[in-house]
């Protein structure tokens, strides 16, 4: 049985830690460990874009109206064929 490792909750010695776990990846654990992160990256981004839509929303800046207005405004300056 694989005891697991013991990891440390200051910021220094958790980087350690994981750049010393890291290290003993597999190429399909690296690559699984990759789309984790990307993920997490995502899901950041996400709620980051959702909580300044929120705020343009509360400010009124994406009311139906000024939403309808932009998109005839962008219409007319790029029409396409």
């Amino acid at each position: 049985m694989v005891k697991p490792m013991e990891m440390p909750s200051d910021a220094p010695g958790l980087k350690k830690a994981l750049h010393e776990k890291i290290e003993r990846l597999s190429a399909g654990e690296l690559t699984f460990l990759s789309r984790v992160s990307m993920q997490l990256e995502a899901e950041e981004l996400a709620a980051n874009l959702d909580a300044g839509f929120d705020e343009d929303r509360k400010a009124g800046k994406l009311a139906n109206e000024r939403v309808q207005q932009i998109i005839s405004q962008v219409r007319a300056e790029h029409q396409y064929r």
